[in-house]
């Protein structure tokens, strides 16, 4: 429970606190916007996962922990890219046509996807 509760909270810095105003209002329209989010997203998972990977897995070696971390933050990378590619888009629409509860609805949708590809990466690497 505890390294979910870390992920979870590394997420929401990474995606909340950390995107910019120009990031959130642009990424539904301009990929290189969508681009800088999602880099800078996935580059903060690099140090804590070094930590969570090195204390999740007894007798993990420097570079299974140094791989596993990259490895964690290229999926990450390719998946938030893909989720926010078409969520941001549909939410666009949906603030855009001033569907509030639709809205809302599809940040939580977005936010469930981005859970369960972070839990299922960890797992799996973890696991490998």
């Amino acid at each position: 429970m505890l390294v979910a509760f870390i992920i979870t909270i590394i997420h929401w810095v990474a995606d909340f606190v950390l995107q910019s105003d120009w990031q959130a209002q642009n990424k539904s329209k301009n990929n290189f916007a969508l681009l800088s989010h999602t880099s800078n997203y996935s580059l903060v998972w690099l140090i804590p996962m070094c930590f969570i990977f090195g204390t999740a897995k007894e007798g993990a070696t420097t570079e299974w922990i140094f791989w596993s971390s990259i490895y964690f933050g290229i999926i990450t990378f390719i998946a938030h890219t893909i989720t926010d590619y078409f969520t941001s888009r549909l939410n666009s629409r949906l603030w855009k046509a001033n569907q509030v509860h639709y809205f809302f609805v599809g940040v939580g949708f977005d936010q469930v996807l981005h859970y369960g590809q972070l839990f299922a990466t960890y797992h799996y690497l973890l696991n490998h």
